[in-house]
């Protein structure tokens, strides 16, 4: 059964509760350190340097002679003995496989983003795809390859930043509806035929408590970037660039057309654009009223159902940061 990040995230906190980890000495002051990164509320950034240790100390075994799979069920207490891995089994083995594969993304200023980047094999989150046969187990502990390249990472990261900044220049345009020129930017996107003087400067106010709201959530430290693990193996979301599912905690699942090329925008931009969408519907619970290629003009979709709209908001941003030219956006609005 399908099942988000949040309920995974649950299973690792369960999962580093155990007292039957390792009893060696580099292993119990990773699991210490691993609990104290895995909070509440997300993952926290002051222990950040927990999952880039994790890793060295894999591949320091690993360079030892040790498969990466026994490496981790030694970390997890337990040597692959040919016995079925059992449910408590399979979240001391899923916590450190899913923190093996977790990133930490910092780029300018207090721009920090997490990327958990489950390997391709994995047809489930780990506390579910690590129980059961130990040589399919095995298997998956061995997998590297990871759903995210180092490229995807920093690409995402690179978005994540551009997309805080579209927001921050948006939020000016937001907060001085009167400028002329602010004006004209707000009305391009959401006013149709019968929005008046007042009903433009409320739309300014909506936008402006919503865009901080993002900028907020693009700017925490606890934003994640995974895909939808759980549903790899029906291929649900075949198609689809990113999305939101209602998480506890704040998390963009990222499918394969994130990176396509299908779109009139192109690159960085679409990316920005794709981030700012999701993580309003997030933040602002704006709706998918129309996408840009179904065309998205506030006279054609009305006010009401711009200033709701997902696509809207992004594309507004982006043309508040000075990303679109004058030909995309002519192009988008006539349709």
């Amino acid at each position: 059964m399908p099942s988000r990040f949040s309920d995974a995230y649950a299973e690792l906190q369960a999962g580093l509760a155990s007292n039957e980890f390792s009893v060696d000495e580099e292993w119990r002051k990773l699991i210490s350190r691993a609990r104290k990164l895995v909070c509440d509320d997300g993952f926290n950034a002051a222990e950040a340097s927990l999952v880039e240790d994790l890793r060295t100390t894999v591949a320091k075994r690993n360079g030892a002679g040790e498969a990466e799979a026994v490496v981790l069920f030694e970390g997890a207490g337990e040597g692959p003995n040919g016995g079925v891995v059992d449910g408590r089994m399979a979240r001391r083995l899923g916590a450190l496989k899913t923190l093996r594969h977790t990133y930490f993304l910092k780029r300018f200023g207090a721009h920090k983003i997490w990327i958990v980047s489950i390997p391709r094999s994995f047809p489930d989150w780990p506390h579910n795809a690590l129980k059961g046969d130990p040589g399919q187990v095995t298997s998956r502990l061995n997998d590297r390859r990871e759903r995210f390249s180092l490229e995807d990472r920093r690409n995402l990261s690179h978005a994540s930043q551009e997309a805080l900044k579209w927001v921050h220049k948006a939020m000016i345009v937001a907060a001085n509806p009167q400028r002329g020129g602010h004006r004209s930017l707000i009305a391009k996107w959401f006013a149709d035929r019968n929005t008046r003087e007042a009903d433009l400067f409320a739309m300014a106010g909506t936008l402006n408590v919503g865009l901080k709201k993002i900028a907020w959530t693009l700017k925490s430290a606890l934003l994640i970037y995974t895909d939808s693990v759980s549903e790899r193996a029906i291929q649900a979301n075949a198609g689809a660039e990113a999305f939101v599912w209602e998480d506890r905690l704040d998390v963009v699942y990222v499918e394969d057309e994130f990176f396509g090329h299908e779109n009139t925008l192109k690159g960085l931009t679409n990316w920005a654009r794709i981030l700012v969408h999701e993580v309003s519907h997030g933040e602002v619970g704006t709706k998918d009223h129309a996408y840009e290629w179904q065309g998205m003009s506030p006279r054609a979709i009305t006010a009401a159902k711009a200033i709701e709209n997902a696509d809207s908001w992004a594309w507004f941003c982006a043309d508040c940061a000075g990303a679109l030219t004058n030909g995309v956006i002519q192009y988008t609005l006539a349709r």
